[in-house]
């Protein structure tokens, strides 16, 4: 919700030229960018305001409370912008959450209508140029308590997703940071956004960006390895997550992406390996960009010189700072982020919010390097200390600890590793009260919808996502 009801139409749209295009599908599978369905802005302005007619008449106003959910395509966006032009307040659920996940983030916000867009696609992320519009009001719902524009959900990865609020000078504030980084997309070239435009990343740095400079987003129509290389195939600039590079680096022999001369991942942590078979292929180095839900972009490394474990550094205008190791971001305190104010533990009361992420500073430089997230066990030993010697064994591919108590230690490996005695080995390493309680092998370990590792001993009981876990050989304690 906003006072001024124009913010969004009169600031990102006043300079476009109508017949440029604002956005395209990738096209399918093995076809060049060019061939997906266009849209210009003329027809932007037009699909906004006749949406926004549309909407008014089912009762939406300024100060409504709106989820927007289902498959991705233009409509969506389009259905965001309308309701941005409307005044209202936008929820975006996270694209892909289960139902019963989904229900609980709209009893949370309690919305007073939810928009459900087209029908799911058997393929995950499958993208179509435009859907049905489905408007229901939703029970119980409440009107905005806060002047917040946008409402997402933290990724939930150490704990229950919180509801976080963006107001539209937050927002476009974020656009003018983003636009004054060098490397950032320019007028006329084509962005590919290849991950959910209801992600915070590509949403802001991928569609919101490219509006406000010109520029034309390419959103891909499959996310499979073939959708996202036809989406880059003739792209300058590509905005995903560490698994959309992967993909890349797999794609047929003969792929080439002539025009990059820019690739950023956000979301998640960069293997080194991605990173290095990326720019051995393409030979461009994959940049970095680090933000959260609450606070939007906090620091980039764009053209990825200090290497996939950095962050780089802060961008111009984000006020930050490293206590006791963990990194804090300024906000605004009024309105907090949080909708919820109960949800204030994360924030000091002098407005620093603690990103629970693990950082060193580089005095020279000044750039971030990412070590992991907070977290001790009853002890005092780090999380990410037991993690690590985890990882450093020949058998384990990945490790995830819970703690403080008791510390559970939940790993991915090879078929040795049913045959090995991590607790003798972790016993090398740590100290005896540093060693897990219980080891458990899985075939894999759970994420969250949007891929991040789950960090939270209830949801990973809650999710049924394996049958129940083996536990490896280890000396009872």
């Amino acid at each position: 919700m906003t006072n001024d009801e124009s913010w969004w139409g009169e600031r990102l749209l006043a300079a476009a030229d109508p017949r440029g295009v604002w956005a395209r599908s990738g096209g399918d599978p093995g076809v060049s960018s060019r061939s997906g369905s266009a849209v210009t802005f003329g027809a932007l302005r037009a699909e906004t305001a006749r949406l926004a007619r549309t909407l008014a008449c089912h009762g939406i106003r300024p100060g409504a409370t709106v989820a927007v959910h289902g498959t991705p395509s233009f409509t969506q966006l389009w259905c965001v912008f309308a309701l941005w032009s409307i005044g209202a307040q936008v929820i975006l659920p996270e694209p892909a959450l289960g139902r019963a996940e989904r229900a609980a983030l709209l009893e949370l916000s309690a919305p007073q209508y939810v928009i459900s867009l087209g029908e799911r696609h058997a393929g995950e992320g499958r993208f179509v140029p435009e859907c049905e519009v489905l408007v229901r009001r939703g029970r119980g719902g409440r009107p905005a308590r806060t002047p917040h524009c946008l409402v997402q959900f933290s990724s939930g990865t150490t704990g229950r997703p919180k509801a976080s609020g963006r107001t539209a000078a937050s927002l476009l504030t974020e656009v003018a940071r983003l636009g004054a980084l060098p490397l950032m997309p320019r007028a006329g070239e084509e962005v590919a956004v290849l991950e959910p435009v209801a992600h915070s990343f590509a949403l802001i740095a991928g569609v919101l960006h490219a509006l406000a400079t010109g520029a034309t987003a390419v959103l891909p129509a499959t996310d499979d390895s073939a959708g996202v290389a036809a989406a880059v195939a003739r792209s300058h600039v590509a905005l995903g997550r560490p698994h959309h590079f992967a993909r890349l680096t797999e794609a047929p022999p003969g792929t080439t992406l002539p025009f990059l001369r820019l690739a950023v991942s956000g979301g998640d942590t960069l293997p080194a390996e991605t990173a290095g078979a990326f720019a051995r292929r393409y030979g461009v180095l994959v940049g970095q960009a680090y933000g959260t839900t609450e606070t939007g972009i906090v620091s980039t490394d764009l053209a990825g010189v200090y290497g996939p474990e950095s962050i780089g550094v802060p961008v111009p205008g984000v006020r930050t700072r490293v206590t006791a190791g963990t990194l804090q971001v300024q906000v605004e305190r009024f309105p907090h982020p949080y909708e919820d104010h109960e949800d204030h533990d994360a924030a000091d009361d002098d407005g620093w919010l603690s990103t629970y992420d693990l950082v060193t500073r580089d005095p020279a430089t000044g750039s971030l390097w990412l070590r992991g997230r907070a977290g001790r066990t009853a002890s005092g030993a780090r999380l990410l200390d037991i993690e690590a010697v985890l990882r450093a064994h020949r058998h384990v591919t990945e490790a995830v600890v819970l703690g403080p108590d008791p510390v559970e230690a939940h790993v991915t490996g090879s078929a040795e590793l049913a045959r090995t005695d991590l607790s003798a080995w972790c016993r090398r390493f740590l100290t005896e009260q540093s060693v897990p309680r219980r080891f458990h092998k899985v075939p894999e370990l759970p994420r969250s919808a949007s891929g991040k590792l789950l960090r939270d001993r209830d949801r990973l009981h809650e999710r049924g996502w394996a049958p129940r876990p083996t536990t490896l050989t280890g000396r009872p304690r």
